[in-house]
């Protein structure tokens, strides 16, 4: 085949900025302005009680807003229902009273009751809160009408959204003839501020999920939206708050019965009772803006399980965190692109790489606002685990440290820095890293990013950078990305995740959407995309792989969508044989090869709710068919069936085979407080089946009662294993 030489395409890259550059003020003309607004919250001295109930007197006089307009599905015009904000505030806590009202309340979407759901199914309540007023950073608090709570920590202006943080929080939700109404209590311990401040950001959107119609009091531009917390509203009179001193423990005990569970760093199997118990978090506020976190002897058990997969590429495959204490807070410390070049990754810490639990002395981690700044800092040490049949320990102990600092600059950018550090480990006594990095937002639609780092590993001198510029478009109609990319073939973030290294990687992307006038179509979108690897390691300026792909984005006026790829042109050079199944290998060369793909999902507001995917083509010497189904069922409050088949039928030279990847989850919930979940996973190529039982039962406030069943089992494994297991957690704050 024919290479692109790395010099002819690098001087394309003068002029894809040039067209770029230019095109810009052109296309940012043509967006509707936001208007800001401002309410005033009413400070009161009497008991607010959180029942969904608003008739009482002190809500109706507290000063009310209903100035929304559409983002979804006609950019500023009125909203078709009415909603209703208040919000008041006393020397504990903050209260928001929301009426939604709905000409036709018997077709209010409402059947999500586990906190944290996505609610993309159920009608919902948003509130963003910008309590430094620094148009950054805020807090999320989503609610549906059964009071169902979710949360989340938005970082720069929308940037980041860390949707696992879990505050103490109080929301009830009603359904009456007029609509539905949401009341809510936030502790002000459970916010982050300084004393003084008269004015918080502040925005409310809601959705109408069987309009599928969005409204927001401001940020109503579709590229901005909620998030977008520079574009917020004002929340006045916040000047007489004061935020009580922080300190809350939540210890927890853990017991139960395994077998055939493997040892960690060590050959064997365990069997028998266990139990232990520790603290699981402890919060100290050290200013109103820095709060300290610790752990001791951390027990992750009611963690959600890792999702199967089938990889057929020859790289990694990122898993995401799902321990609660890595998860809160951590927002601050992301560095590089997430999935493909982080510094720093939480699930390298107190897991082995094949993801089983290295226990964990204590922890310590440090978050908030110093003036300008916004810092973290991370220390973990993980217990040593004796292995074989000597005293040297298989995983010895060691620690963690991060630390991070992000400086505000004008236009909500950033210029930031990062140390990472692993000391003791079984390969080299230390890893370590060290990066700089920015934001700079050149207007409201246009964004500089970019970084450089360094790894430190005993006996590497050369090659052990990275470094990346991305240039990012986004308006109503056009979507623009540029980025160049360069990773050593040492870069050896130890405590991150690097999907290859010894690359230098160009990509660009192009978007356009409009929407026509039509009562079916809402959006269609066109998008192509361009990505080209260049090796750096033996083949130091030769091509590694590239991939060219284009289609067309079409979202119904119900929330139906449609896309279809009709050109996905793949070339990858292998250097070495790519042994892509047990005993088929596919010889080294370079390869070129075309797909298409088509995926389909249905109306996101019914009970009943079905996605395909199907993709087809050839496939290095051969051809591969990719399917994939999904289908929800959510019938009522309580029960939710989804189950998720995807299958791969590939056919070489070299040998024919075929991979099945079943996962299914059943919900029963009987409350918001008692919630059951099941998740079966079948996974042909690698011949495992996986059952995972979770009850939680929330007895009181940010205290649960866990009883999770695990049970894996096939060839894959050299024995069945079984885990039944209680955990305890009780939650105290002064």
């Amino acid at each position: 085949m024919r290479h692109v030489s790395l010099s002819r395409f690098g001087k394309l890259v003068p002029v894809l900025a040039g067209v770029f550059l230019c095109a810009i003020p052109s296309w940012g003309q043509n967006l509707a302005p936001s208007l800001p607004f401002s309410l005033r919250a009413l400070h009161m001295n009497q008991p607010v009680t959180v029942d969904g109930d608003l008739s009482e007197d002190i809500w109706q006089q507290a000063e009310v807003t209903r100035e929304f307009r559409q983002i979804e599905p006609n950019q500023g015009a009125a909203p078709s229902e009415t909603t209703e904000v208040r919000v008041l505030y006393d020397e504990k806590n903050l209260y928001l009273g929301i009426l939604a009202f709905d000409t036709t309340p018997d077709n209010i979407n409402a059947r999500e009751l586990a906190r944290d759901s996505s609610f993309s199914n159920d009608d919902r309540i948003s509130i963003l809160i910008d309590t430094f007023y620094d148009r950054r950073n805020g807090y999320r608090f989503s609610v549906n009408p059964l009071g169902t709570q979710q949360d989340a920590l938005v970082s720069d202006d929308g940037r980041s959204i860390n949707t696992t943080w879990d505050a103490l929080w109080f929301a009830a939700g009603k359904i009456t003839p007029q609509g539905y109404a949401v009341e809510i209590a936030i502790p002000l311990t459970s916010l982050r501020f300084l004393d003084g401040i008269p004015n918080w950001g502040f925005n409310v959107s809601r959705v109408i999920r069987r309009k599928n119609e969005e409204v927001l009091l401001a940020s109503w531009v579709r590229s901005f939206g909620l998030e977008r917390v520079s574009q917020a509203g004002n929340l006045a009179g916040m000047e007489d708050l004061h935020r009580p001193r922080l300190v809350e423990v939540k210890p927890y005990l853990t017991g139960g019965w395994r077998q055939g569970v493997p040892l960690t760093g060590q050959p064997g199997f365990d069997a028998g009772l266990f139990g232990q118990a520790g603290i699981e978090v402890a919060r100290i506020g050290i200013t109103p803006s820095l709060t300290a976190e610790f752990t001791a002897n951390p027990d992750f058990g009611q963690a959600e399980v890792d999702g199967q997969v089938v990889n057929l590429t020859r790289f990694s495959v990122f898993f995401p965190e799902r321990r609660d204490f890595f998860l809160e807070n951590i927002g601050v410390f992301f560095f590089g692109r997430e999935g493909i070049n982080q510094l720093f990754f939480t699930r390298r810490i107190g897991l082995t790489t094949a993801g089983a639990p290295v226990p964990i002395d204590y922890g310590v981690k440090v978050t908030g606002r110093q003036g300008p700044f916004n810092v973290g800092f991370l220390h973990v040490q993980t217990r040593p685990q004796a292995g074989g049949n000597n005293s040297t320990p298989a995983t010895p102990r060691q620690q963690f440290t991060v630390f991070r600092v992000k400086r505000d600059i004008p236009k909500n950018s950033y210029f930031g820095a990062i140390v990472a550090n692993r000391q003791g480990g079984t390969q080299t006594s230390f890893n370590r890293s060290a990066g700089l990095d920015t934001l700079i937002n050149l207007t409201k639609y246009w964004r500089l990013n970019g970084f450089a780092a360094a790894t430190a590993t005993p006996g590497v001198t050369s090659s052990f950078t990275t470094g990346r510029l991305t240039s990012s478009y986004r308006d109503n109609r056009v979507s623009l990305d540029l980025l160049a990319e360069h990773i050593g073939k040492n870069y050896n973030p130890e405590l991150g995740f690097v999907a290859r290294t010894g690359v230098r990687q160009y990509f660009g992307n192009a978007a356009y959407r409009f929407r026509p006038s039509n009562r079916h179509i809402r959006e269609i979108e066109f998008t192509s995309f361009y990505e080209y690897y260049q090796d750096e390691n033996q083949r130091a300026g030769k091509l590694q792989s590239r991939q060219f792909s284009s289609g067309v984005n079409i979202d119904l006026q119900n929330s139906a969508s449609f896309s279809y790829r009709p050109v996905e042109r793949v070339t990858d050079v292998l250097t070495v044989p790519f042994a892509i199944r047990p005993g088929i290998v596919i010889p080294k060369g370079s390869y070129s090869f075309s797909r298409q793909s088509f995926q389909f999902s249905s109306n996101q507001s019914r009970k009943l709710i079905l996605s395909l995917r199907e993709a087809w083509g050839e496939f290095y010497t051969g051809q591969r068919v990719e399917s994939s189904a999904t289908i929800v069922f959510r019938p009522n409050t309580h029960f939710s069936f989804e189950a998720t088949e995807s299958h791969n039928l590939v056919r070489l030279p070299q040998g024919n085979f075929s991979t099945n990847l079943l996962s299914s989850r059943l919900t029963y919930n009987l409350s918001n407080k008692l919630l059951t979940s099941t998740l079966v996973q079948l996974n042909s190529a690698a011949k495992l089946t996986s059952l995972n039982f979770r009850l939680r039962y929330i007895y009181r406030p940010n205290s649960d009662f866990f009883l999770i069943f695990n049970h894996t089992t096939g060839q894959g494994l050299e024995r069945p294993s079984f885990q039944l297991q209680f955990k305890l957690t009780y939650y105290w704050r002064k």
